[in-house]
């Protein structure tokens, strides 16, 4: 079975109220969409971040993919060392290598009729998910607005029977973030998970005393206390926390991922499937995570994530955000999203990643 053609189409979908965090104001979530097709009439598709820039990579990647057969690690390391002749193996150009090797992915389980949880190797049939959520209103920068914003949109997990739930830090000034956090602990009570992600918004010498004061409200994780690349720094903070640090968000690389675990920057880690080189990739970062004895929780979409963790140990959890969400709205051209029940997904019915791509979605937030 053979490549036929690689098509990279950018999509634009407006949020349902515009939001920010620690680093940006958000009106729109911007994706790339995948679709690979093979001349035996099989099709695969995925997404990822990134838009033009990510559309241009992947318009270049087609080009050494088109009549190749589908084997997907040899073809994972031929664009990977197509990106380290032409580009580098970091941002825009993982982003569009990941997006194609899911793709290929699905094309693999559609051609076996297996979801790909079986095809990995199934570890079990359901997982917990965390709400993620608590953002700032973009309209004020009161106490009392912002602790209303956090009352709704948490509001919104505690009456869909979420159990865990994270909110952003590092967008107020610290007192104000201190009461963020101690209200939305006394919104979901003493027994429910409480993460906070800081969006690399801090200093340590400002997060560790921050993180004292916080410690007493039972922080499941800190996350991204410092700024992405400062891995000596973080490492620092999380020698100096009571709670363990997340990181691996926004890293891309094996030698990235090296980093953090060499200077024991994180104790759980958090590759994307859609960043760190796909399903090909990210199950290499949990045979790391395995023989570093790390935990991983995955970033964002569980749409995707749910195939990995239904496989892999070391997932315990992941990340959920749906069309009802406040960001990543990638579920509006989904037809068949993978929806929380009490705060448990499973894998959606079907061969591949199951996912179904809603052409009509898609011709509506072109962009």
């Amino acid at each position: 079975m053979k490549i036929k053609s690689v098509e990279a189409r950018n999509i634009s979908i407006p949020l349902n109220r515009p939001i920010h965090n620690p680093a940006f104001k958000f009106t729109h979530c911007k994706y790339t969409i995948v679709t690979v097709t093979t001349d035996e009439g099989i099709t695969g598709w995925s997404f990822s971040f990134g838009m033009h820039h990510t559309k241009a990579v992947v318009d270049e990647l087609a080009e050494i993919l088109v009549g190749e057969e589908i084997d997907t690690r040899r073809l994972y390391e031929k664009m990977e060392r197509t990106q380290a002749v032409r580009w580098d193996r970091g941002g825009i150009s993982m982003r569009a290598l990941s997006a194609i090797d899911i793709a290929l992915w699905d094309i693999v389980g559609k051609s076996c009729s297996l979801p790909l949880y079986r095809l990995l190797g199934c570890y079990r049939e359901e997982i917990p998910v965390y709400y993620s959520g608590g953002h700032y209103p973009v309209d004020s920068t009161k106490n009392s607005d912002m602790l209303d914003y956090l009352e709704q949109d948490i509001g919104k997990g505690l009456d869909r029977g979420f159990s865990s739930f994270k909110i952003k830090i590092g967008g107020a000034a610290v007192s104000q973030d201190l009461e963020r956090i101690a209200f939305c602990r006394n919104l979901i009570g003493p027994d429910r998970r409480l993460m906070v992600d800081a969006f690399c918004a801090y200093e340590a010498d400002v997060i560790i005393p921050m993180a004292k004061k916080f410690e007493q409200y039972d922080i499941g994780f800190l996350e991204e206390p410092v700024a992405l690349d400062d891995i000596p720094g973080c490492a620092y903070v999380a020698a100096n926390v009571s709670m363990p640090v997340a990181l691996g968000e926004s890293h891309y690389t094996m030698a990235q991922f090296r980093d953090i675990i060499n200077s024991k920057a994180a104790r759980i880690l958090q590759p994307d499937v859609a960043y760190v080189g796909g399903i090909t990739g990210f199950m290499q970062y949990a045979g790391i995570a395995a023989y570093h004895g790390l935990r991983l929780a995955p970033h964002w979409c569980h749409d995707l994530s749910v195939q990995l963790a239904l496989s892999i140990p070391q997932i315990r959890e992941l990340e959920y955000m749906d069309q009802n969400s406040a960001l990543f709205l990638i579920q509006k051209v989904i037809a068949n999203p993978v929806t929380a029940s009490n705060g448990i997904v499973r894998a959606p019915e079907g061969a591949g990643h199951g996912l179904v791509l809603d052409e009509k979605a898609v011709e509506r937030y072109l962009a």
